[in-house]
């Protein structure tokens, strides 16, 4: 076939067999003629496609396929096959040194059935993809997950029809075979695990391909008992096949291409966070005590010095260098043991707790002295507590540095006096004053403490801006390359190309493809996976997004699916039910793939109008879309 051919469909009296392409087909051909003519050619490939078939499972706990050396075949499978006779075909294949002995059978275990697998020459080997021609149509029954899919999806699974699908099933087998067993040396055996993981995925990559291509149709969507329709991620034959073939295929022949949206999932998990998250005073506290929330923002680093530190003498020295005088001027003539209780005074100069950046200043300070000042208070006048000090009277007494200097008054309450703190911090930190005397130095910082203290207000800007850059490395498309460095910095390159191998089922060659690949593999597992999962992955999460780390980690408990259920259910509303359907009205035949869409060549471009239109009338803005 050259390179532009396109391939010929199947007829509806064509199948599609699978078999070790150590048997030489020729010679078994000449082989039937003379030892046994009853036998049917065409129905004994076809037992030895349902043996290689049936020796391939796929594990759903571990996401991936696994080749069995026998497997268990019910007789009334073999009937199907091979009719009544099928045990003239199983013996044949037993003369022939092709198949191994059967596994133990005993009469009286009810519901036993034997176990057929390859001998060595022919068990673990390279595969071959065969058509074969029958007198007869043949059909199977599609099959759906319950009757509301059968009901609801019509639209979606009437497309699929096996006479109008076709590829070089040749070049789809090779490509595959070199994915992953081209440095892979025939033959091995099973408990050589990196090679059975990579054979395991190369036979179930070909096994759904033939499937597919015999019309073996099955097609699932889960149901919502409250709108008893479907909802969320519509499974079909096409979601099942391996990446490498399904970008093979062609529809009605012309080429089908498949539009798919970058870092879908967390560019969804972003936008359900915006409608979601919320703030309470246990989430505060966790933020507080959490080490990786205060190495982040960098809390608990500058000093605050409480009024229980301060004496007479210090008082007396702040005096005379603030005003040059001991005397207090007439706005500030009382003091009892030290303490000042008089208007005028600057409020924050005997707090001994940080304050809140977004707190009143004045109900601040009301609430934390209300007993100690009551006879202050009362005579206080309502509004910012700098006015007295800003506007005195006219002929009052001034303090030198405000006769030479001129304030400004600021939003939060604070004059911009030398040395005042200017509450750039996240948690306030009342150092004030003193940083601007000289008493500060001779001050004796062994009794200095820290604030642990940071306001619902101010976590709620942190949580908003978390959101905010998650969201846009989502729609960027790089939220997985921002986690390349991070992830690896976990293992050692040797142990990263491992992990590699053993999750992806690929000979590691430091590229940087791969490493994205296995970044948003580990990403992805970690966010479906149980919160005693996955912990180094966490961890490097968390130092980066804490806030939302503690979000998604409380949404998951008692469920960890819950967060990937409602994804998947808003991932369907916008690929299933808006963008599918209505292309699919307007003639446009579109498969679903989850995250993506496949579409004719000729449709590539309104249908990533489409896909565009969708997600900004949904969220305000769309995400990286590219071709597969």
């Amino acid at each position: 076939m050259t390179k532009n051919t396109v391939p010929e469909a199947l007829s509806n009296n064509d199948l599609m067999v699978l078999i070790p392409a150590t048997i030489d087909i020729e010679e078994l051909s000449n082989s039937i003629t003379s030892t046994n003519p009853e036998i049917d050619f065409n129905k004994l490939l076809s037992l030895i496609s349902l043996i290689i078939t049936k020796l391939s499972s796929y594990n759903y706990k571990e996401e991936r396929y696994k080749t069995s050396k026998k497997a268990n075949i019910h007789s009334d499978k073999l009937k199907e096959c091979c009719g009544n006779k099928y045990r003239d075909y199983i013996d044949f294949l037993f003369d022939s040194n092709i198949l191994s002995t059967r596994s133990p059978y005993s009469k009286e275990v009810k519901g036993q059935t034997f176990g057929y697998g390859f001998n060595n020459s022919h068990a673990f080997r390279r595969l071959q993809l065969f058509k074969l021609t029958n007198s007869k149509p043949i059909f199977y029954k599609t099959k759906f997950s319950g009757s509301y899919v059968e009901k609801y999806e019509k639209i979606l699974y009437k497309l699929f029809d096996r006479t109008k699908f076709s590829i070089d099933f040749n070049l789809a087998e090779e490509k595959l075979f070199y994915k992953y067993l081209e440095n892979v040396v025939f033959p091995f055996e099973s408990n050589y695990t990196v090679e059975w993981h990579k054979y395991s995925a190369y036979h179930g990559g070909l096994k759904q391909l033939v499937k597919f291509l015999n019309g073996e149709y099955s097609f699932s969507r889960k149901t919502k008992q409250s709108t008893r329709k479907p909802s969320g991620r519509f499974y079909s034959p096409l979601t099942s096949l391996n990446k490498v073939t399904r970008n093979l295929l062609y529809y009605e022949g012309k080429k089908l291409q498949q539009l798919d949206v970058k870092n879908m999932f967390p560019y969804l998990l972003s936008q359900y966070l915006k409608e979601t998250a919320s703030l309470d005073s246990q989430r505060v506290k966790r933020l507080q005590n959490c080490p990786a929330f205060k190495a982040k923002y960098q809390l608990n680093t500058t000093r605050y010095t409480s009024r229980e530190y301060l004496s007479n003498h210090w008082l007396e020295q702040y005096l005379s260098e603030k005003y040059g005088t001991l005397l207090l001027p007439k706005s500030m003539s009382g003091v009892t043991n030290g303490r000042l209780t008089q208007q005028g005074i600057n409020k924050n100069f005997l707090l001994d707790k940080p304050k809140n950046l977004f707190q009143d200043s004045g109900s601040h300070f009301q609430h934390s002295y209300k007993k100690f000042y009551s006879p202050f208070l009362h005579n206080l006048p309502r509004g910012n507590w700098n006015q007295s000090i800003n506007k005195p009277t006219q002929g009052s007494w001034k303090p030198k540095s405000e006769q030479e200097t001129q304030t400004d008054t600021y939003p939060n309450g604070y004059s911009q006096i030398k040395g005042v703190y200017d509450n750039s911090h996240l948690a306030t930190l009342y150092t004030e004053i003193y940083k601007g005397s000289n008493v500060s130095g001779r001050f004796n910082h062994v009794s200095v403490e820290y604030s642990n203290y940071i306001s619902t207000k101010i976590t709620e800007t942190l949580m908003n801006k978390e959101i905010f850059k998650f969201n846009t490395l989502s729609t960027e498309g790089v939220i997985y390359d921002h986690f390349i460095e991070l992830f690896k910095a976990k293992f050692t390159l040797i142990e990263w190309g491992i992990y590699y191998q053993n999750l992806i089922n690929d000979d590691y060659k430091y590229l940087y493809e791969q490493d994205r690949e296995l970044a948003k593999k580990l990403f992805i597992s970690m966010l479906y996976a149980q919160n005693n999962h996955y912990i180094e992955e966490q961890e490097v999460f968390k130092s980066e997004f804490p806030i939302l780390y503690d979000l998604i980690r409380e949404r998951k408990k008692g469920n960890h699916k819950v967060i990937t259920h409602e994804l998947f259910d808003l991932e369907a509303e916008l690929i299933v039910d808006t963008v599918a359907r209505n292309l699919i009205k307007k003639q446009i035949p579109t498969f679903t793939i989850h995250d993506c869409i496949a579409i004719q060549e000729q449709n590539i471009k309104v249908s990533e109008t489409k896909l565009k239109d969708a997600f900004i009338s949904r969220f305000g803005n769309c995400p990286q879309i590219k071709l597969e």
